[in-house]
């Protein structure tokens, strides 16, 4: 028989929950006086006052078993890229209250103020096959009929179905003024807990100038001058989020096993230089979890697009990969095979 208290029978599993209910009663108070979880949970991402793990349990209990949000899930049939027309319309819903989860395959899940457009362009696409759930209140009591017509007209807008008759959702209720964010519960240990530090400004960097050469391995590191960011992903803070998607075209014959290995040595020394994040390739619409398996001969050929993005918390390098790894697919791809064994190409 599972005993649903063990993790209280120590000190630090007491002290981890009893931080997690003094985190969950401050949200909910804050909810109470209008704030919206999507935008309350982002805050403490960004002041890494959450983990990851926390933000499902959070949303059930708040938000269903609490506040009782009705719902509606699916998993999205298109990739959705434009949400400017969705946030516009959103916030003329007056009557309403939303909050969106979705569920990132890399990312884990994230929760959306739809009526934001920040939010949505920190999330920058949703993926087509992933799941999403909806959740909708009404302010008034008076409104709880609703909410199922607005989960269906949000989810018609998200896969880009015209909606009519929304005047409805808005008029005369007061729209809820958002609360500032909770700060993150200190854990109760005998010394004194630190307090969060605000992490610096985080921005995914634009795509790169033309390839150029790659450096020798061992060679001083020239400085990279910055590149600026897109508007649409700059975002602050510690929370984990997606820089957009980079092409890189193949332009050897072939994208054979040394182009393979040469693209292994520069992700591998990449990651060993920022080793907070993650590089995500795709072809031809899906994920490639082992670049081994771009290798099967004429499977990739010359002309072909390799999408890769980067995943984590401050981007770095960004610019610099992308040149990498277009050397990397074409004929100069022995430059990035010459290491000794056992030893990381020093790229970055």
């Amino acid at each position: 028989m599972i005993n649903d208290y063990l993790s209280l029978s120590s000190r630090a599993g007491f002290n981890k929950s009893l931080a997690h209910f003094r985190m969950v009663t401050e949200i909910v108070r804050q909810m109470n006086q209008g704030g919206n979880l999507a935008e309350i949970i982002d805050a403490l991402e960004k002041q890494k006052g959450v983990e990851k793990s926390q933000i499902a349990p959070i949303l059930n209990a708040v938000v269903i078993d609490r506040m009782g949000y009705a719902s509606r899930s699916f998993n999205l049939p298109v990739d959705v890229q434009e949400f400017g027309a969705i946030c516009g319309e959103l916030q003329k819903w007056s009557r309403l209250e939303f909050v969106i989860a979705y569920h990132h395959p890399q990312l884990g899940i994230s929760l959306i103020n739809p009526k934001l457009q920040a939010h949505w362009d920190t999330i920058q696409e949703l993926s087509g096959d992933e799941l999403v759930v909806l959740y909708v209140k009404a302010l008034s009591e008076a409104d709880q009929k609703l909410e199922p017509e607005a989960l269906n007209a949000l989810h018609d807008l998200l896969i880009g179905r015209s909606v009519n008759g929304t005047a409805k959702f808005g008029g005369s209720a007061k729209p809820k003024q958002p609360a500032a964010a909770p700060a993150p519960a200190a854990p109760v240990t005998a010394s004194p807990a630190a307090a969060p530090r605000a992490a610096a400004l985080t921005t995914p960097m634009a795509p790169p100038p033309p390839p150029a050469s790659p450096r020798p391995s061992g060679e001083e590191a020239e400085p990279e001058p910055a590149a600026p960011a897109p508007a649409a992903a700059r975002s602050s803070g510690g929370k984990v989020r997606m820089t957009p998607k980079y092409s890189v075209q193949v332009s050897n014959e072939l994208f054979h096993n040394g182009n393979v290995e040469a693209w292994k040595n520069i992700v591998e020394s990449y990651k060993t230089k920022y080793p907070g994040l993650e590089v995500h390739i795709f072809h031809d619409g899906q994920k490639v979890n082992n670049i081994n398996a771009l290798f099967k001969w004429g499977k990739v050929k010359h002309g072909d697009v390799i999408v890769f993005c980067v995943s984590g918390e401050e981007f770095k390098g960004v610019a610099k990969l992308q040149r990498y790894l277009y050397e990397g697919a074409s004929i100069r791809f022995e430059n990035f095979l010459k290491k000794d064994v056992n030893k990381v190409l020093n790229l970055f």
